[in-house]
């Protein structure tokens, strides 16, 4: 069969060419391999691969940097609801030592549980959380008025009660 199909010139004769059909001549494989097509194919495949790569990177940039927003926007939301719990943590802190330190109708002036040095120490830890929450504030915005009048009352209070003289902050003039 390969010998009948070499007769008609279906079949090339063996020394590198490829007849096409019946016997006319058609290109060999010396006619359509040329240098700069061989030059010209592989200018495109680093062309290919050059350009997937930079594509590939670009998204994987995008991508990372939508997700770390993502992420950053998520730890601030965390922060925020962790902030809300301590403060509502903190005002029932002291909502129940202001029950403890407070004598109940039935029971007398000796029925009250804490001492007036542990009330006096309770008042001294919350004024010292209310004092570092007020200042952490008054940095986070140092342009907001309300914030800088509660820090100059704590402070004021700080010093009354070291024994030395009140010093303002900030001060306006008008």
């Amino acid at each position: 069969i390969v010998r009948t199909l070499k007769d008609e010139g279906i079949l090339g004769n063996g020394h590198g060419g490829v007849a096409a059909v019946r016997g006319s001549a058609g290109p060999t494989r010396e006619s359509w391999l040329r240098p700069w097509m061989a030059v010209a194919a592989v200018a495109a495949s680093l062309a290919l691969f050059s350009s997937g790569m930079f594509l590939g990177q670009w998204m994987g940039n995008r991508s990372t940097a939508q997700a770390f927003l993502a992420v950053r926007e998520q730890d601030a939301t965390q922060l925020a609801m962790t902030i809300q719990e301590a403060g509502s943590q903190y005002v029932s802190a002291l909502a129940a030592l202001s029950e403890l330190g407070v004598p109940g109708e039935e029971e007398g002036a000796e029925g009250s549980s804490l001492t007036g040095a542990d009330l006096q120490q309770g008042r001294e830890v919350a004024l010292g959380a209310l004092y570092g929450a007020a200042y952490e504030l008054a940095r986070m915005s140092p342009d907001d008025m309300d914030v800088l009048q509660v820090l100059q009352i704590l402070n004021d209070r700080r010093q009354r009660e070291e024994g030395g003289g009140v010093k303002t902050l900030n001060t306006v003039w008008f």
